[in-house]
Parts: structure tokens; sequence; C-alpha cells
């Protein structure tokens, strides 16, 4: 156990600083957000593959097939280089409980243990099929982030069987409700900060034209539409091309602007504040020598992409 930390620490020491290196070269936000997410897979996918090799090992086979999904921003193969990696352990509704409660323990030493003796911030859950259904009905946020799920390890079949039959769910359970909801949550964020893309200190996240309002457009075009990516809905038209290229960039804009100030902090944080803002905008390419004047490029810049997405947001709300 301890060689295989100290390889997990290797590893995650030795591509944490390649990535790095690629941002601060100026590799676009949307490929380092890819990569961080990549690097999570690869070391998720040999310790989901030892565990069962181990119980092999000890017991026989294993008593259900399961399967490791990645949610929300990890399912989505999006990881800024502080973000939460959320994950779900997925068993057939046919599991026996007395066979799981020992199998899954087993999991969790194997995988969960390293990971956390890593001190990766990961969010876990454990759930069969009928589980998965009855909890994305009574929590939004389940259901969301359930919309974005991917495999990760582990049985593909039974991870095709909960994709083709969520994607009806999502499709069919009241679409029109989820879409109120999400409305809903949109207009309470966003007034909660400001009602305005012209914060001093924005939130990249949850501010007003953030990376949340471009992801909700998402996820509603999703469940009411059936699209899975935004190009979409050019086709659809729901978007001109035009629009769907200015919504992109932004977001991409944003994510690399996300990318360096989770770089630069020792903590998870959204805000881009006063003191680092000015440091924040030479990271990212902002070589004017006077400090005011490069944080009022920067600034120019990035309220500029926050309104593109908070336009083009509402238009796809409003379509």
């Amino acid at each position: 156990a301890a060689e295989r930390l100290a390889a997990c620490q290797a590893y995650l020491k030795t591509e944490g600083e390649r990535i790095q290196a690629k941002h601060q070269a100026g590799e676009p936000g949307q490929k380092i957000v890819a990569a961080i997410a990549t690097k999570i897979d690869r070391l998720l996918q040999p310790l989901f593959a030892y565990a069962l090799e181990s119980w092999r090992r000890q017991h026989g086979e294993p008593p259900t097939p399961a399967c490791l999904i990645g949610l929300g921003g990890y399912g989505r193969s999006e990881l800024n280089p502080l973000s939460d990696i959320d994950v779900m352990f997925l068993y057939p509704s046919t599991a026996k409980a007395k066979d799981l409660v020992k199998f899954q323990e087993h999991l969790s030493n194997e995988i969960l243990y390293p990971l956390w003796d890593l001190r990766l911030k990961i969010g876990h859950s454990t759930r069969t099929l009928t589980e998965v259904f009855a909890e994305a009905g009574r929590d939004i946020r389940t259901k969301t982030s359930l919309l974005e799920a991917r495999l990760i390890a582990g049985s593909e079949s039974l991870y095709e069987n909960f994709a083709t039959t969520y994607r009806q769910h999502y499709l069919t359970e009241n679409p029109k409700g989820y879409i109120a909801a999400r409305l809903t949550d949109q207009g309470s964020r966003r007034l909660q900060h400001g009602d305005t893309v012209f914060m001093q200190e924005p939130d990249l996240k949850n501010g007003v034209g953030g990376l949340r309002d471009y992801q909700n457009a998402l996820w509603m075009a999703r469940v009411r539409l059936g699209v899975t990516r935004l190009d979409e809905l050019v086709d659809q038209r729901y978007l001109q091309a035009g629009e769907l290229r200015d919504f992109k960039r932004a977001y991409h804009f944003l994510l690399r602007v996300r990318n360096e100030l989770h770089y630069m902090s020792k903590h998870p944080t959204d805000v881009l504040n006063l003191e680092i803002q000015p440091r924040l905008a030479a990271n990212v390419g902002y070589a004017q020598p006077a400090m005011l004047d490069r944080v009022e490029a920067f600034m120019q810049d990035y309220y500029g992409h926050a309104q593109i997405i908070y336009r083009i947001s509402k238009i796809i709300e409003q379509r």
C-alpha cells in the first residue's frame, strides 16, 4: 500500500507540473481542464483495476458488476487545478445489500483511502440503478450532476444501461419542471451576485456571466432538446453560428483565468479580488508596464466575455 501511494504521489506531481507548464506557456483553458481530468482518469483506472484484482485473489469473482462514474465537472472532463472530483460507484438494481457491503468496503479501502491520503477533494456516492433514479427525482442537484456522467472504470455494459435509461428519464420526466427550476436558480444566483456583470470583484463561477451561466444553458438544452453539445443548438436553429463561436470563446477565456487563479491560490476560490487582479493579469499575458493599465485591459476583456456569456445564456433561456 505504501508503494502504491508513493507511485500515485510521484505520478500526480510529475503530471501536475507538466500540465501547469503547458498552462504557463499559454495553452488554452479548455485544454488544461481536460488534461487535469485525464490525469485523474489515469489515477483512478489502475486503482480500480487493482481493487478488482485484489478482491479476486482473496474472494474469487466479485459478487456483482460495478463501475466508477465521473459526475459534474469531472464528468464533462473539466477540472480546474483545485476543483472537487465527484465520482459514483454504480451497481445493478439486482445487487443484494449483503453482497454489496463487503465488496463496497473493499473498493473504498483500495480506491477512496489512497485518494484521501493524496489529499484530493473527492465527493463520492454509492448507488444501485434504482437508487440513482429515486435520488434524481428528489434532488435537482443530483439530477444535474448525472446529466454529465462519464464512465471512468469498470463494467461498460452496466454504464451503458444506466446512460441509456437515464437519458430517457430526463427527457420524459417533467423536463419543463426542470427548466423552470433551473431558471429560478439562475435568477436567484444572479441576484446574489449583484445582478450585473460589472462587479469590482467578480465571481468567475457563480457571478453574472460566469461559468455557471454557460453550464446552465447546456443543462437546460440537454433536458429540453436532447442535445449533448451546444453545437447542436446551431443545427436546431436555437443559436446562430456566430453566437455559438462567441459563447465558447468567452467560456474558454474564463476557464483559463480560473486555472491561473487556482494555480495562484492555496485554497479553492473563484473571486477576482482587487489584490490578485494585477498579478493574475500579468500571469495570463497582459504585459502593460503600468499596473493600472494592465488591470484595466484585463478587466475590460473579462467584462466583455462575461457580457457575451450572460447575453447568449439569456437568449438560450428565452428561446
